[in-house]
């Protein structure tokens, strides 16, 4: 059996079905620095480190995905910001050094829970 037989034997390179990219559907998986699930990106937010001239870099919600620099990708859901901010996951996805600022990031994701909490009752 030649390398091209093994390869398409070997299936998926997820150790986990469920979290397999080609089970998510079509485009491209991220995984969230929050919940440490993957997901496809359109379902995530992507966020960069804003520049800051003075005090701890903040953390900014990049809506458009073309903001330079280093991303990290976060289900918009507070619980997921709670989880990465706990395990200050931000400052190791974005390479940071030392604490970020995320009251930007958490404004962002209150305005987009209440704008499907909103959304979702008047139908």
């Amino acid at each position: 059996m030649g390398r091209d037989g093994r390869l398409s034997e070997a299936g998926s390179r997820s150790r986990h079905f469920d979290q397999a990219p080609e089970h998510l559907g079509p485009g491209p998986v991220r995984t969230c620095v929050g919940c440490r699930e993957r997901d496809l990106a359109t379902r995530l937010v992507r966020v960069v480190l804003a520049d800051a001239a003075a005090g701890p870099p903040a953390v900014v919600v990049d809506l458009a995905r073309r903001l330079p620099g280093r991303g990290a990708w976060l289900h918009p859901e507070l619980r997921c910001l709670d989880q990465a901010e706990r395990r200050r996951a931000f400052t190791r996805a974005l390479r940071a050094a030392g604490s970020v600022d995320l009251r930007a990031v958490r404004a962002q994701i209150e305005e987009l829970t209440q704008d499907t909490t909103h959304g979702s009752s008047q139908g």
